[in-house]
């Protein structure tokens, strides 16, 4: 155990920290990876991987792995308007045909990645242990204290990610504050059963009313509703019951979809709320700690860009973080890198937000702007098929806007996986 108390503690096995975990591991470094949970068996907030997340996973050499995954891919995206059909984006040509949107199973994909990490003797995956707070020595963070369900103990590491979500308890331990920014939306996250010869491959947007509602067809053959709602009203939601709450998001989505809304039995049927959450920490590290992912940023459901984000943070940690730490050096050195992954990854970070900001506050006020706005759109579009762009917020979303590339030239040579005997 004591080999580990010079390496790197991650907190929390999303995305982000199970990624940054398995490059770690893969590159030699010593790598301790803390989820509270004892498995992924929950219901997870947002599990689309837009192509550029999609191809990261490759550059990686986790493509063949990452195929294994239950998964839908989304070939086209159909946008409604006043539940006409107005434009439909196609996922072919310009990289979409290659790395289409994939909708996943996060369970999955979280347990192929810890598996992949626990090849190699110089990981180690604590599960069902909850972090509780950090140990700070003369200013530096040297390590945390959790809870491990029999008793209290002390984890030492050289540096301490926090990759622990939204909720982060290192985010709080620190002291880093986070900058909010308003959303004026939730989310109703509804699953329904799927409809008979359905087209599964494609996601679907109906917008109008002043509402939005979104569904596709996922990995276990059923459908994915969100009905974004205007913040602070889901408590009105719930108290109309599930078969209500059902007949009412049907008034805004395309005839045939309506009428499979109101004819499923509700009894399966368990809505929950989204509290969706838009912010961003002041600053992403201190002396022997680094904040990543949701931890660091929340983004809005908007452009499904979570996974995405985590991804990307990952890798450009990795990078910075793989030449100090696979090599003897001073604490300082490791500190002085935490600032340069903090500056490759705000730029993009503070983008992303600023255009997902936008689309809840021009549909969900229902003004006369909107409406016009709206109007527009569906008679010059015409319900077209166009291909999905390479340019412009979609394919920001997309593809990502800075360049984030796995340096794989990283990778200790000389750390191969513990032998499957």
């Amino acid at each position: 155990m004591g080999k580990f108390e010079e390496g790197v503690i991650v907190v929390g096995a999303g995305p982000t920290g199970a990624l940054l975990s398995y490059l770690l591991a893969k590159a030699g470094v010593q790598t301790t990876l803390i989820e509270r949970h004892q498995d992924f068996s929950r219901e997870f907030r947002g599990e689309v991987l837009m192509p550029g997340g999609c191809l990261n996973l490759e550059q990686i050499g986790l493509g063949p792995d990452f195929e294994n995954v239950p998964h839908v891919c989304m070939h086209e995206f159909k946008v409604y308007i006043n539940r006409r059909p107005a434009i439909s984006l196609s996922m072919k040509g310009n990289g979409y045909d290659k790395y289409p949107p994939k909708w996943i199973s996060q369970p999955h994909f979280l347990e192929m990645l810890v598996s992949k990490s626990a090849e190699y003797e110089n990981f180690r995956l604590l599960r069902g242990v909850k972090v509780r707070d950090l140990i700070n020595k003369d200013g530096r963070i040297i390590g945390v204290t959790a809870d491990t369900g029999i008793k209290r103990e002390r984890i030492f590491g050289n540096l301490v990610i926090g990759a622990d979500g939204r909720s982060s308890i290192t985010r709080a331990r620190s002291g880093i504050v986070a900058k909010q920014d308003p959303t004026p939306m939730d989310i109703v996250w509804i699953k329904i059963p799927q409809l008979e010869n359905a087209n599964n491959v494609t996601f679907n947007a109906y917008v109008g009313g002043g509402h939005i509602v979104f569904c596709a067809g996922t990995y276990d053959g059923q459908i994915q509703i969100g009905f974004v709602i205007k913040k602070g009203t889901y408590k009105d939601l719930r108290d109309l019951g599930v078969a209500k709450l059902l007949a009412l998001i049907s008034e805004f989505v395309h005839p045939e979809l309506a009428r499979h809304i109101l004819n499923i039995s509700t009894e399966e049927i368990k809505p929950f709320l989204l509290s969706t959450v838009s912010d961003r920490v002041e600053n992403w590290h201190l002396p022997g700690l680094l904040l990543l992912g949701d931890a660091a940023h929340t983004a809005s459901p908007v452009g499904a860009q979570g996974i995405n984000l985590g991804i990307r943070d990952a890798i450009v940690a990795a990078n910075h973080l793989i030449p100090i730490l696979s090599k003897p050096s001073n604490l300082n050195d490791i500190d002085a890198v935490l600032e340069a992954i903090e500056k490759e990854r705000l730029s993009e970070i503070k983008s992303i937000q600023r255009i997902q900001a936008l689309p809840p506050k021009l549909v969900l006020k229902n003004t006369w702007y909107s409406k016009l706005i709206l109007s527009l759109i569906s008679t010059f579009s015409r319900n077209k098929t166009i291909l999905a762009p390479i340019n412009g917020p979609f394919a920001k979303f997309a593809w990502g806007i800075s360049e984030v590339s796995w340096n794989n030239s990283q990778e200790a040579k000389t750390n191969a996986p513990n032998s499957l005997d």
